[in-house]
């Protein structure tokens, strides 16, 4: 089932909850999802390409953060998507104000999304790093897709990879 479809047809705000931070997190982020068109979805896929993910037989796509480099790869392409798509809601506006604002607007999503992880009980120091992933990624927004996953060939290895260790 696709990241995307769980959102289809469905109202992100759902009214019958009882009011809460961690509720209002999740709205807002899937609220831009949506109106966003699935940038995560895109990243999810770009990552796919990326790492050679391919499905199996039964359909199943393997755990893209049991690959090197692979939590690395999909925090980096979600900064990068999330700012694109945002730079293309903003395409009225000129070119160096929409690649700010999707900078931005890539990061405050991006931090919104690690606060709700913590609150959940993820570790801060796996937010930490998926964030600096996220603003990196969203600076390779800057430049196109290929000259991006460049961009990412060279500095995985100076990343951090975003996996929590005991």
């Amino acid at each position: 089932m696709s990241f995307s479809s769980k959102f289809t047809g469905k109202n992100p705000i759902n009214k019958q909850d009882p009011p809460n931070q961690s509720n209002a997190l999740s709205n807002i982020e899937h609220k831009a999802e949506e109106v966003l068109n699935f940038p995560q979805e895109k990243a999810r896929q770009r990552t796919d390409e990326y790492l050679s993910i391919t499905p199996d037989k039964d359909g199943l796509m393997e755990e893209q953060n049991s690959f090197e480099h692979g939590d690395t790869a999909r925090h980096y392409f979600a900064g990068d998507q999330t700012s694109r798509a945002i730079q293309n809601k903003l395409k009225y506006l000129g070119p160096i104000t929409k690649r700010v604002a999707g900078i931005v607007g890539s990061n405050v999503g991006g931090l919104i999304h690690e606060a709700q992880n913590i609150r959940e009980g993820r570790p801060i120091l796996e937010s930490v790093e998926d964030a600096t992933n996220n603003f990196v990624g969203s600076l390779g927004s800057l430049f196109s897709k290929n000259t991006s996953t460049k961009i990412l060939d060279r500095l995985k290895k100076y990343l951090p990879d975003g996996k929590f260790k005991n």
